[in-house]
């Protein structure tokens, strides 16, 4: 079972952290709600991939 993280993933993840953080410290409630979502969404994206075998898509 391979558990490498996509690029695209990644990239999602990161940009989700950068949303959160800016919100975080401008205290913007729709920042900080779609850096967690965004954040989350790629955290399902990264278990889903790792479930498949060989990298399969």
């Amino acid at each position: 079972m391979s558990t490498l993280i996509k690029s695209s993933t990644f990239a999602l993840f990161v940009a989700g952290l950068l949303m959160l953080v800016v919100g975080t410290y401008t205290n913007n409630g729709g920042f900080q709600l779609a850096g967690g979502m965004l954040g989350f969404i790629s955290l399902i994206m990264w278990i889903s991939n790792a479930g498949r075998r060989n990298g399969q898509d």
